[in-house]
This record gives structure tokens, sequence and C-alpha cells, in this order.
């Protein structure tokens, strides 16, 4: 069968930007954003042989059109993203005369702003990435971006991708807006040698774990790794606490804005935090990720609350992503995962909604999951079929029995659930709550007020 070639056009802009290590995902990471701006243009396919989970279809070349994608510009580098690559040589096989433009805006928060302006001018992108979070509820509640709840129910999507993926849309949106792309979970990482050599097991509970981290204090070794210096590392604890509790009603409420943050939950999960802080390296305000990792990966500390991207970190250490196990915040015997994700989102308003659904439809393929995991061995793919567990290490086995626990998920409240005016207010509250500089009781009235001048109870 005679192959088609790709035919890619790259033009590329120098952004300026803030120094850095790259774009934040909005948990304290970076996801090593490039610097730049970068346009393409992706019009042909690949041999027939590899089409769609639905079958081959004739090619429609009376169909032409223009179909434009924004994602930040890490993103927009086809080589590296396997999927939106794949999605567009599936769709090219079907529409020859299609052009999808990718664009790229700089870092997540460049693209952010790109789309605000953008949209303030109805004049948005036909498709765009974004975290499934609060950077495009406004979208969602003033009719910018498209439901796909309907579509979502026709093609399955709840059989085939991480259920936090649709769960946390839901929660969030009240519907489905956004075809998943990537889905993250954060945990409790934990060395399997200290746990062998005091006899420790998984916690059922939080008193369970605190009786570990009692016991590895008592003998010298450091419980917990926080990488205080970003709040979102010390936030990760807090939003456990709220799961305890306010049990998940409540604490979906908060994160929501139907409830207020002036609660028992919110004040009783201050303190709890203020006590587990004794339990955290000293110095840990000033710490970041890579200083928690030196002393975690010698031996010297027991566990760390991250995400999964730190199994790269364990093996680019040159160390064995067996040696370590991981586990939900220990809020109960059956934990919901504290999970985020991110997708395509469909402008509302594009004059070719017909033609992206047949695009979407090439996108949520499993070759293009299937893929991306074998490009990185990472479970962290949204369609979980697309996943060979007989090729993931027995840390990736663990934290995919985590974010596709039947116990359901919550989002992170920092830049995930609540607004940029609100996070930052819940950060500075967090350091100061450790410090002990504020009341648990002052620090729920605090937030509360953020909450209240901002608009953001419902």
């Amino acid at each position: 069968m005679k192959k088609k070639w790709i035919s890619v056009l790259l033009a590329a802009v120098m952004a300026v930007t803030a120094a850095g290590c790259g774009g934040t995902d909005g948990q304290g990471t970076d996801t090593a954003a490039k610097q730049e701006e970068v346009t393409g243009q992706e019009t042909a396919g690949t041999d027939k042989a590899s089409a769609a989970d639905a079958g081959e279809e004739a090619a429609d070349e009376s169909v032409k059109a223009t179909l434009t994608y924004w994602d930040y510009s890490a993103n927009a580098d086809l080589e590296s993203n396997i999927i939106l690559k794949t999605a567009i040589e599936k769709f090219n096989e079907k529409y020859p005369n299609v052009t999808i433009e990718v664009s790229g805006k700089g870092r997540p928060e460049q693209l952010y702003d790109a789309l605000s302006v953008a949209f303030s001018a109805d004049n948005g992108p036909d498709m765009f990435w974004a975290n499934v979070g609060a950077v495009v509820s406004t979208y969602v509640e003033n009719g910018k971006v498209l439901e796909l709840s309907d579509f979502a129910e026709e093609n399955g999507w709840s059989d085939i991708f991480y259920a936090p993926s649709l769960n946390n849309q839901e929660m969030l949106f009240g519907g489905i807006y956004a075809l998943p792309k990537l889905q993250k979970t954060q945990g409790i990482f934990y060395r399997k040698d200290l746990y062998e050599k005091y006899g420790f097991s998984v916690p059922k509970n939080m008193e369970e774990f605190l009786e570990q981290c009692k016991t590895l204090q008592s003998d010298g070794i450091i419980p917990i790794g926080n990488a205080g210096k970003w709040a979102a590392c010390t936030n990760r604890w807090f939003d456990g606490f709220l799961e305890i509790n306010g049990g998940s009603q409540v604490h979906d409420q908060l994160l929501r804005g139907e409830t207020s943050i002036n609660c028992d939950a919110v004040i009783q999960s201050f303190y709890d935090l203020q006590e587990l802080s004794v339990y955290f390296q000293e110095g840990h305000l000033s710490n970041e990720e890579t200083e928690v990792n030196l002393q975690l990966f010698q031996g010297q500390m027991c566990f760390t609350y991250d995400g999964t991207w730190q199994v790269d970190c364990i093996t680019d250490a040159g160390l064995s992503a067996d040696d370590f196990g991981f586990f939900s915040f220990p809020a109960s015997e059956a934990p919901r995962a504290n999970s985020y994700g991110d997708g395509i989102f469909v402008n509302a308003s594009s004059a070719n909604q017909e033609l992206i659904k047949e695009f979407l439809k090439c996108y949520q393929d499993q070759e293009c999951y299937r893929q991306a995991f074998e490009q990185t061995g990472q479970v962290t793919v949204a369609r979980v079929d697309a996943i060979d567990e007989s090729k993931l290490n027995s840390l990736n086995k663990e934290i995919l029995a985590c974010m596709n626990t039947g116990s359901g998920s919550y989002m992170p409240s920092c830049e995930m659930a609540w607004p940029a005016e609100l996070t930052d207010c819940l950060f500075e509250t967090i350091d100061q709550i450790v410090l002990k500089e504020i009341t648990p009781e002052d620090a729920a009235a605090k937030l509360d007020a953020k909450a209240t001048e901002i608009g953001f109870y419902r």
C-alpha cells in the first residue's frame, strides 16, 4: 500500500518569558515547556493499515478547511506530542485536504493569557489544550466551550478512560467538556527497604501512618520530605486532611465553592497540618523537590507526597523504581485518588464543530495513546486500555491501581479547582499555618473573605 508522506511546516518565533526550568503543571512541578512560540501545520497522513478502531474509511477529498489548535509550545512539538501527531495523521487519512494548524503559545500560563484575550474578542481557536480545572471554568460558565457529554457517551468514554478524567469534569463543570489526554495522580512515595526494616505495611488510615512517622523519627530517620519552598507541595497534605475531616461530599462542595471555607472541616484540617509538620525535615520551607529527593534517595527519609513524575526522578537518579512504593493519602481504607488531568476543549462558536468531532474520534483512538505509552512507559496516558501492564515496573503498577480505583477521586484545590486569586491566598495561608503565625480559625476566615471578595461562592 502506498504510503503518504507527512508535510509539516513549523515556524518558530522566540517568546519573551521569565527565566525558569519550564512551565508548571499547577502542582509545583516543571513541565519543561519550551520558551518559544511554535506554529505548525499538519496536512497529510500515514498508511491506512494503521487506521482507527472504527476501521478504514475512504478518504474524503471534497472537504477543504483549516482547523486551528492552540497548545503550549512544548506540546506543539509534534515529535514529542505523540498523541496529537498520531491523531492528525489518522485524521488526514480521512480528510487529506483539511489542515490542522497547531500553534504553540509559550509556557502554559502564556497560553492561558492568549486564550483569555482571544475568547474576550470572540476569536478563540477551534480547539485548545488546557488543564481540567479553574482555568477553563469561566469558559464553561459563559458557554465559550462546547459540552461533549453526549459525544462522550456515544463514543464510550467511560469504558476507555480513567474514571477521574471524567469524574473531575462532572464534579467541577457539571458535565464533560474535554477529551482526556493525560491523567496524573499524587500520593505518598516510600522506601521499601525502610518499610521492610521496620515491618511496616501500607497504612489503612491516618492514625497508622502517624504511628509509622513516630517510629521513624524516634530512630533518627526523617519521616517526611516536604518541598515546602513551593506551597503547592505542602497543600497536598491539607487536601488529604479535607478528605478526612469533610468527607467526599463536603470536600467536593469546598472545591466547587458551594459551602463556606470558614467551616469545621477546614479549621480541623489546618490543625492537622500543623501537627503533621513536626515530621517534615528541618528547613523544609526553603527546600525544593530536588533537595528532598537527594535525602530520600540516600535513605535519610522515608516518605514524600509527590506525583506520577516522581517515577522519572527515581530512575533518572540511577535508582530502581521497584525499590519504592506508592499509596494514596490514607483518608480511609478505600481512599479516593488525588488526581488531575488535561484535555482538548472545543470552541462552542466554531463553524466546524462536526469536522472537529471527526478529529476527536481520531484523537480518542487507542493507537494514539498506545504509541504515547510506548514512548514514555508511563501510566499517565488517559486511555487505560492503551497501557500494557506487563511492561510496567512494580511502582507504576501501584500508581495505576490507585489511579484506577473504584473509590473515586478528588481534585487538588490549588490552581486546579480554585482560581488563581484564591490559590495565592491559600499558599500564603499554608505557610503561615506551618509557621504558626496564624491560627486555624483565622486562616479559615481569611480564605473565606478572599473567596467572598472574588465571587468564588456559587
